[in-house]
């Protein structure tokens, strides 16, 4: 992903606010942000509103900063351009902060606003402002320190695509480059899909793979008769094992493969797997005993075969049979398929 600038419009007005806007410019350039307001015009008038509602738009985020002053008002609008600024702002869903002076009525005196009528204006504006995001500052110092976490917060929140330097951009691919692979990639999901050799969409939220599932199975355990040397039944016993999705499909796979895709017929070889597996178990679990008759419960079967068809690995053809699915033998393949040998 290449490292992205956002840009940031700050808006204020000028004069009275140089110092604090110079805070604001370090504490953006330290987040490695691109700057951007009306210090870059020589004079605000109206012949230049469209091209600074362009650079806002262009910009990621948009601060305001009210101190004492009101600002130039627009003949046009009757309102300053600061205000203009944050309503186009607003307007256009930029993501906003405001930062205002705590109390103006500390500042020089000829960093506060006069004229009644701006200073109407000027708390009906602030009044705007506290109606979202906003804080208040008491210093420039305090300000930049206040504006470099609220603009990390602000990208958190509202994620932006910034900008990218050009020779960065150059070595991705084109759109148009983008595009082709796009519709080549999904081409070929399309004939594998025909093909059946995909798998389920579904498959990263069902168990599969190295994923153990627990199977119930019951035998038949017999004890040794001191008195006659014979041995006596104890009866059926139930016990569980583990195995992954893998090792049960391995198991199972071979025998659909050869038509023994009967019911109890596709299950035979996991029960005599599952008897090789657990012998040694249940030989010290219950000394002086065999075992036989191994069977797996119709509960785990039916589990099991109802798993194997949602992966794609099975599928019941017209005579209700089980049998494997292309994606399903092209999986068998990859799972019992001997490597070829690295050793000269």
């Amino acid at each position: 992903m290449p490292e992205q600038r956002h840009q940031v419009f700050v808006s204020s007005t000028y004069v009275d606010l140089i110092e604090e806007r110079s805070e604001v410019m370090q504490a953006l350039l330290e987040l490695e942000c691109i700057p951007a307001g009306m210090e870059l015009f020589p004079a605000a008038n109206d012949s230049q509103w469209d091209w600074i509602k362009k650079v806002i738009d262009e910009s990621d985020y948009y601060i305001v900063i009210i101190g004492g002053r009101y600002g130039s008002v627009s003949k046009e609008s009757g309102l300053s351009y600061t205000e203009m600024e944050y309503r186009y702002a607003v307007e256009t869903e930029k993501p906003v902060i405001g930062f205002l002076v705590e109390d103006a009525s500390q500042l020089p005196h000829k960093l506060v606003e006069q004229q009644p009528g701006k200073v109407k204006k000027l708390e009906a504006f602030r009044d705007l402002v506290k109606n979202r995001l906003c804080k208040f500052y008491n210093s420039p110092v305090d300000l930049g320190a206040k504006v470099s976490r609220s603009l990390t917060q602000l990208r958190k929140q509202y994620p932006r695509s910034g900008w990218v330097r050009a020779d960065v951009l150059a070595a991705l691919p084109s759109p148009d480059e983008l595009l082709r692979l796009k519709s080549e990639n999904e081409d070929l999901r399309r004939r594998l899909e025909s093909y059946g050799l995909e798998g389920p969409k579904s498959r990263e939220f069902l168990a599969s793979g190295s994923d153990t599932y627990q199977i119930d199975f019951v035998f038949t355990r017999s004890e040794k008769f001191e008195a006659t040397g014979g041995f006596r039944s104890k009866g059926s016993q139930w016990e569980k094992i583990g195995m992954s999705w893998d090792d049960i499909f391995a198991l199972l796979g071979p025998s659909i493969l050869r038509n023994n895709n009967s019911y109890w017929n596709a299950a035979q070889p996991l029960a005599s797997r599952i008897e090789y597996l657990s012998g040694a178990v249940l030989t010290e679990a219950y000394p002086n005993s065999k075992f036989s008759n191994f069977r797996i419960s119709s509960d785990c079967i039916d589990t099991i075969l109802l798993q194997l068809r949602a992966l794609k690995l099975i599928e019941l053809d017209d005579d209700k049979s089980w049998q494997l699915t292309a994606y399903g033998d092209n999986y068998l393949v990859s799972l019992l398929g001997v490597p070829k040998s690295t050793n000269p």
